[in-house]
């Protein structure tokens, strides 16, 4: 099924998407880098993610003297156009960057949908921004988990993974440039991208070094 941003929360401001998400969700405000790939889809459809409440609270990750607070908050509201009674769980992640030097704060916003795949849970995210809404905005993917502490621990997709998955007609989608100056967009459906994903080596589809964000009391 392919997903549009109508099939958000009515509830909520319209989806202002930047142009082009080069700097998806913790890649700049947790200080990560490389590129990630993008989808036109996400993993799961709103009605059918999940409620992970594990994930409501307020973390804190700290990078060179700086402190960024993640703010992350579930939000249910009726789905729009759908079965009467059905639901749709949103998460709302609002990080405020504490800048060293007394630079100030700076502020971004993303909305995700969480999914349980093959035994593990991963977020399609994609970021607010006040610019020009973006007819089709682009997902970004990541898989996390969440300890008995509470803390969370996040891994971006690979862009060498997926771009490999294209290439051998796994899935759907472009690749451009070669190297580390690649880019990655899937347009395959959400029920062929969550079966891939479900079927791969999380390891290797969201690997390297994982970011950590210690859970506050709230």
């Amino acid at each position: 099924m392919h997903i549009t941003p109508s099939c958000f929360s009515p509830l909520l401001p319209p989806l202002n998407v930047i142009p082009k998400l080069l700097l998806p969700l913790l890649t700049v405000a947790l200080c990560l880098t490389g590129c990630h790939p993008e989808s036109t889809n996400p993993l799961s459809s709103p009605t059918a993610s999940l409620f992970d409440d594990r994930l409501d609270g307020v973390y804190v990750q700290e990078d060179d003297g700086e402190r960024t607070f993640w703010h992350f908050r579930h939000r249910v509201a009726p789905a729009k156009s759908s079965t009467a009674g059905e639901e749709l769980a949103q998460l709302e992640v609002t990080a405020v960057n504490h800048a060293k030097n007394n630079g100030g704060l700076e502020t971004r916003r993303f909305q995700a949908l969480a999914t349980r795949l093959g035994g593990r849970t991963y977020l399609s995210f994609i970021e607010i921004s006040p610019g020009v809404p973006k007819p089709s905005p682009t997902f970004n993917f990541a898989r996390y988990e969440v300890n008995w502490l509470g803390e969370l621990r996040v891994w971006l997709a690979s862009d060498d993974a997926f771009a490999q998955a294209v290439k051998a007609g796994q899935l759907k989608g472009k690749v451009t440039g070669s190297g580390s100056g690649s880019t990655v967009l899937l347009t395959d459906t959400t029920e062929r991208l969550a079966a891939f994903v479900a079927a791969g080596d999380a390891k290797k589809l969201f690997g390297g070094k994982p970011v950590s964000l210690g859970r506050l009391p709230w």
